[in-house]
């Protein structure tokens, strides 16, 4: 592969992997203003809580869903999106759109399977 056409495979998977950084912020934002607009407590007569018939309250639900599933998601979303992109840029003679599109339900799906990893170990 001569320089010309390694430069332009870098170009087409950086494009494509800022696509995909681009759609994990979008995420993350979602899941703070979701956050946000959650209520903080929950109907008169139901416990806050964990453990002895009590609920967590929306906010904390979303929080405590944060905490046990941000770092497998992220950890999954992007190794498959670097592994993606570059094999694509490389290997495809496909646009930087296609690649990042395909780039991006790779990590869609690796980021459902880090959750269902989650939910089956925890």
């Amino acid at each position: 592969m001569s320089t010309p056409q390694r430069a332009k495979a870098r170009r087409t998977a950086s494009r494509a992997f800022m696509v995909i950084t681009v759609a994990w912020l979008v995420g993350v934002f979602g899941l703070i203003i979701a956050w946000l607009l959650a209520p903080g407590s929950l109907p008169e007569g139901q416990c806050s809580g964990l453990g002895f018939g009590c609920t967590l309250t929306p906010r904390d639900s979303i929080q405590f869903a944060g905490f046990f599933s941000a770092l497998p998601v992220t950890i999954f979303w992007f190794i498959a999106g670097a592994i993606a992109t570059s094999l694509l840029g490389r290997f495809s003679t496909l646009s930087w759109r296609w690649i990042a599109l395909i780039s991006l339900g790779i990590c869609i799906a690796s980021g459902v399977l880090a959750v269902g990893a989650v939910v089956i170990l925890f």
